[in-house]
């Protein structure tokens, strides 16, 4: 009775520390110690982008997605996004590209930074943006050649 009580208590163990690796207690993730700042940007398409996806620059996660809405008016997705406060001089003509995490992984944001001297603040429009890419659209181009 003790010993399936111990491989009870290990398998719980396991399938919560399993759960949490893989994101599902996404709310449990540590906090970080600096403020954040809001950004904003329209995409014709945000494919499976949703709010808690990543924001990234050059790889490195700088802050996530917290809004994802349609802009009735130019019937364009608006990305509302909290970046570290700590990354505080992105350029005002850098991109925001939808990319996805491997072949048929989450989409998140990856920031491109631009040249410009002066930088984004908050409540800032990234004006340049890349919408997400369908690989289903793509696999049909090929089948088609169109």
């Amino acid at each position: 009775m003790k010993e399936r009580l111990v491989f009870f208590v290990l398998g719980v163990v396991v399938t919560l520390s399993l759960l949490l690796l893989s994101g599902v207690f996404p709310e449990m993730e540590s906090a970080d110690s600096g403020g954040t700042y809001q950004v904003f940007a329209e995409f014709s398409d945000v494919g499976t982008l949703k709010p808690g996806s990543r924001v990234a620059m050059a790889g490195v996660t700088i802050g996530k997605v917290t809004r994802v809405e349609l802009d009735t008016d130019s019937y364009r997705a608006r990305v509302a996004m909290e970046v570290r406060e700590d990354v505080d001089r992105i350029a005002i003509d850098s991109s925001a590209v939808i990319r996805t995490a491997g072949l048929m992984g989450e989409h998140y944001i990856e920031i491109s930074p631009g040249g410009h001297p002066d930088s984004i603040s908050d409540n800032d429009y990234i004006e340049d943006t890349q919408s997400a890419i369908s690989i289903e659209a793509l696999i049909l181009r090929r089948i088609t050649g169109g």
